[in-house]
């Protein structure tokens, strides 16, 4: 989502406005013909009470058929026009509900990042959250056929009785002022809800995927409690919003229902003192009986919105969760496209963890290793390589360009950085480690990786589903198929972290051994404590209290204590 339109949905309301006009044309179409229906429903007593005083005036059988006609033409009517406005009304709130699902999307990937909020969080926003912004749609446009049959009606029993009409107006004026009271707290429990629910999907999320850690650990109890404890607390918060919601209903059906009773009493007692005929009355009884259904829709309308209103706080929220690092926009990126096919890497007094400066040059066609005693540190160098995050201060150039000057997409398709989490997908094998690559290179990216003895083990080879985030696959063979995938797409520049802390040392040994091959002629920068790896890098930067020391992997073993403890232990 761009700058400018962000700044138009400055507030939750402008969120429902802009998701409710997606598809307008329906949702107009929807008002216009719930608006038909119930039109088409309150005429239904006016027709009776037509035919009704034609024949206790004597009326002619012809006059009795003629009405008759009329009311099955009304039922015509307000049939079609529920059907087909139903139809329109449930396109406006699936579209109104699918934007918002973009809208959540598209700032979840973008390239600038920040929206680092759990799974389920974000799960919750972009399913239950955009499902009630998109019911408002439908409630808006009932709310407004209600509004308009109310209007109507009025001005029906104005013309029978003007106390009738003006016992409907106050009637009306005060369920609205009632409701809307009440629908101030239901919108706050609404958001506590709405909180509750995601915290608890968060919780699930991370328990099912540490499902293998859990069992070894033999903690399913504890875990199973902490959810429990979770869903207990959603639970509560649902129970106390569906209490407010029922309050809200069951004044609205009080008051609908002593509305009833006074226009029965009034019309009854009009009735007997002449001033309305017995087809007026019919008419009268049936038109306020019929209008307990639309008052209870205009009433419940408030509550809707502040459903509706509590989840597009929470939408907004994500939208506008500032970015993680500033993206140049496409007219104003200076370098667009990878310049060399292996360029160089430099950092410039890059701050780390422990406060200290860091400065180092990765050459260019070379495969530099980066051995971090703070694991802190080596993270914030992942994450800067990657440009997740932007140092404070100091420079990374790239071929003597500084990272934040290209475009994200260019910078990441030079530079591709593979985390020591690498995140598979839902899919097979095959369909995982094709992602990025380069056709050709797949099969030598797959046997340097160590991945052909996976795929050949495994019960369909490359076509072996893997499962939501490769947990059909235990970690060192999740960590050879993230290898194999990065190996494949070639790219200019390649970072790893930790590549195989979770395969054997015979394993580790021979991807160590592949991988320099491979990458002949592109730069690559592995970041580990790995001797098999470091071993077999061109140089070895050594950090450690902020400070670089570069060299290669035996000077530094025979020269430094403080690196040879680190990558021996």
């Amino acid at each position: 989502m761009t700058t400018a339109s962000a700044a138009r949905m400055s507030s939750a309301r402008s969120l429902l406005w802009r998701a409710g006009v997606v598809r307008r044309q329906d949702a107009l179409l929807a008002c216009a013909l719930y608006s038909g229906h119930q039109f088409g429903e309150a005429m239904v007593p006016v027709v009776i009470g037509a035919a009704i005083s034609g024949a206790v005036a004597g009326g002619s059988l012809l006059s009795l058929v003629w009405w008759l006609a009329v009311l099955a033409a009304d039922f015509v009517l307000l049939s079609l026009s529920y059907r087909f406005g139903a139809r329109a009304s449930m396109r406006a709130k699936q579209h109104a509900a699918h934007q918002v699902r973009l809208w959540t999307a598209r700032r979840v990937l973008d390239p600038a990042g920040g929206a680092d909020a759990a799974p389920g969080e974000l799960l919750t926003r972009a399913s239950s959250d955009a499902d009630r912004i998109g019911a408002l749609v439908g409630v808006v446009a009932s709310t407004i056929a209600a509004a308009v049959v109310l209007i109507v009606a009025t001005v029906l029993l104005l013309r029978f009785s003007v106390p009738l009409g003006i016992v409907i107006l106050v009637g009306t004026v005060l369920l609205l002022l009632v409701t809307g009271r009440l629908s101030r707290r239901l919108a706050a429990r609404s958001h506590i809800e709405q909180h509750a629910a995601a915290d608890a999907a968060v919780l699930a999320a991370d328990t099912v995927r540490g499902l293998r850690v859990l069992t070894g650990l033999g903690a399913e109890n504890a875990a199973s409690d902490r959810y429990g404890q979770a869903s207990r607390a959603g639970v509560a918060a649902s129970v106390r919003a569906i209490g407010t919601q029922s309050a809200i209903d069951g004044v609205s059906v009080l008051l609908a229902g002593g509305y009833l009773a006074v226009i029965a009493g009034l019309g009854g007692w009009l009735a007997l003192s002449g001033s309305l005929g017995l087809g007026e009355l019919v008419s009268s009884l049936g038109l306020a009986q019929f209008l307990i259904g639309p008052l209870r829709t205009v009433s419940g309308a408030p509550a809707s919105y502040a459903r509706a209103r509590a989840s597009a706080e929470r939408v907004l929220e994500l939208l506008n969760t500032p970015a993680a690092v500033s993206a140049k926009p496409e007219s104003a990126g200076r370098e667009r496209a990878p310049r060399a096919s292996a360029p160089t890497i430099e950092f410039r007094g890059i701050p780390v963890a422990d406060g200290s400066t860091l400065s180092f040059t990765a050459a260019a066609g070379q495969l530099t290793g980066i051995a971090v005693a703070d694991a802190a540190s080596a993270a914030l160098i992942v994450r800067l390589l990657a440009r997740e995050q932007d140092a404070a201060s100091g420079r990374i150039l790239i071929d003597g360009t500084d990272a934040r000057e290209f475009e994200l997409p260019a910078l990441r398709s030079l530079v591709l950085v593979s985390p020591h989490d690498a995140a598979l997908l839902d899919g097979t094998v095959g369909e995982n480690i094709a992602l990025v690559a380069r056709p050709d290179r797949i099969p030598e990216a797959t046997r340097a990786a160590f991945a052909d003895q996976l795929i050949t083990a495994l019960p369909s080879g490359q076509n072996t589903e893997i499962g939501d985030a490769g947990r059909k696959l235990s970690g060192g063979q999740r960590q050879r198929v993230a290898l194999a995938r990065v190996l494949a797409a070639d790219a200019p520049a390649l970072v790893l972290h930790d590549p195989t802390t979770a395969v054997d040392a015979a394993t580790e040994d021979r991807i160590a051994t592949q991988l320099p091959p491979l990458r002949t002629g592109r730069t690559t920068i592995v970041v580990t404590t790995a001797p098999a790896f470091l071993a077999r890098c061109d140089r070895v930067v050594f950090v450690r209290d902020g400070a670089a020391k570069a060299s290669d992997h035996t000077a530094l073993l025979s020269g430094d204590d403080d690196y040879r403890m680190l990558v021996t232990r």
